[in-house]
């Protein structure tokens, strides 16, 4: 009977995702002008990447606000960075300078690197901005031959993917919950059954 119990157990633990509880938010800061070509393409893929990677967090800061372009000046300075223009971006505890297609994959793989694995966030303490370890669900793989083609709009920003967050949270929860019933159940049953077994020896 324990046996039983045990393999069920084990089977259940196998279809757990590997990293439900185990994704970090991943703060991003960019530093843009509203007059930057540049800056704009460089918001409009972020907007895009989120589709693959919800966890993260954009934060944006127009530098001709003097607070956001002082801002940008101890960052560059806490980074070691010597560029004067924009676009500026922090991802997690990493900076970099402009915006380009080759810049893509190496956002990507910052990303991904940063939601399974823990960082300082520098710059994000100076600004009393913290990040959360414990969000549920997955993000996908990083692939080092990737395309990192992903449809970006350049109409209006998508939505918020606040409700799609929560609803894939809810989501694996509910089946972590269900699977659970089942292996009660099922371990009930099984001792019904071995106790009626008992009874008649």
């Amino acid at each position: 009977m324990k046996k039983i119990l045990l393999i069920l157990f084990f089977g259940f633990l196998s279809f757990l995702p590997g990293k439900v509880f185990a994704l970090n938010e991943v703060n991003i800061y960019l530093f843009y002008s509203n007059s930057c070509d540049i800056c704009q393409q460089e918001k409009i893929y972020l907007e895009a990447l989120k589709e693959r990677y919800p966890n993260m967090r954009v934060y944006s800061y127009e530098v001709s606000d003097s607070t956001n372009y002082q801002y940008m000046i101890d960052a560059k300075n806490m980074f070691q960075q010597s560029g004067t223009g924009v676009p500026f971006t922090i991802i997690g505890d990493s900076a970099y300078y402009g915006f380009s297609e080759a810049r893509k994959g190496v956002f990507q793989k910052q990303i991904y690197e940063y939601s399974t694995n823990r960082y300082q966030n520098q710059f994000g303490e100076k600004l009393g901005i913290s990040y959360r370890t414990d969000l549920e669900g997955t993000v996908q793989d990083y692939k080092e031959n990737d395309s990192y083609q992903i449809e970006e709009s350049s109409g209006i920003p998508r939505q918020p993917i606040k409700d799609k967050n929560t609803y894939d949270k809810y989501k694996v929860s509910f089946y972590l919950v269900a699977a659970g019933l089942i292996l009660s159940i099922l371990a009930f049953i099984l001792y019904q059954i071995d106790k009626r077994r008992q009874s008649k020896i």
